[in-house]
């Protein structure tokens, strides 16, 4: 009997990338990303990256890294500042 415990599964419904046609994820671009949603981001990359051969991780690496959520949630933080909300978001 095969086991399964070393596999990893690609999501079958991503919340934050959208699949394309060629297997592959694009990331959403928001335009303001709060803590949640940049960790749900982040987790979800990981495992996307966790479920590709060396190849194509490689590639999809490339398409991440045209959109940062890092970034994303800085300005989302800068924007609480600007109207003196807390920045705990």
């Amino acid at each position: 009997m095969k086991s399964h415990a070393a596999e990893n599964f690609l999501p079958a419904e991503p919340g934050f990338h959208r699949t394309r046609a060629d297997g592959l994820y694009d990331p959403i671009r928001f335009v303001f990303v709060n803590k949640n949603m940049r960790e749900h981001i982040l987790n979800e990359r990981r495992t996307i990256l966790d479920a590709l051969s060396p190849l194509s991780r490689a590639r999809q690496e490339r398409i991440f890294n045209q959109y940062d959520p890092d970034e994303r949630h800085r300005k989302f933080r800068e924007i609480l500042l600007i109207y003196g909300r807390p920045v705990n978001a």
